[in-house]
């Protein structure tokens, strides 16, 4: 009898220990660099939509958005160089290049408000939901 509960116990131990995810730092790496690339090409996607609905009404808010999307582009280039430091401090700057990446991108939302153009919105929000992946896997790091 206390050998069948041991070795259920065993079994249900063995159970709990595969279905836990295991982050593999270097998995984690790879995929922030492919996230990395998507938010890149997403963030890229914000500035072009930026532009097709400029019209001399929104004039500032899309340079605004312009902008603000060109300083994302920028923390996540400096991302790419981050991701293979393996050092706290650069783990620690990654994290914040990629915070300020998204509230970057975020700030076409703020500016243009209510008024936003649904391309635009669209556009922020892939790059937004790109880029909160990204923070999700630097975090683990």
């Amino acid at each position: 009898m206390a050998s069948r509960f041991l070795l259920g116990l065993a079994s249900l131990s063995l159970a709990l220990l595969c279905s836990c995810p295991v982050f593999v730092e270097s998995d984690l790496r790879a995929d922030a660099q492919v996230v990395i690339n998507q938010a890149l090409a997403a963030t890229q996607g914000v500035i072009k939509a930026a532009k097709s609905v400029q019209t001399g009404g929104n004039r500032d808010i899309v340079e605004t958005c312009i902008e603000t999307s060109g300083d994302a582009i920028d923390n996540l280039n400096d991302s790419k160089e981050l991701l293979k430091a393996r050092d706290r401090a650069s783990i620690d700057t990654l994290k914040a290049k990629v915070a300020g990446a998204l509230t970057d991108v975020g700030t076409c939302d703020d500016e243009f408000g209510d008024s936003e153009p649904p391309q635009v919105a669209a556009a922020t929000k892939k790059a937004e939901d790109l880029i909160n992946q990204l923070l999700v896997i630097v975090n683990k790091l």
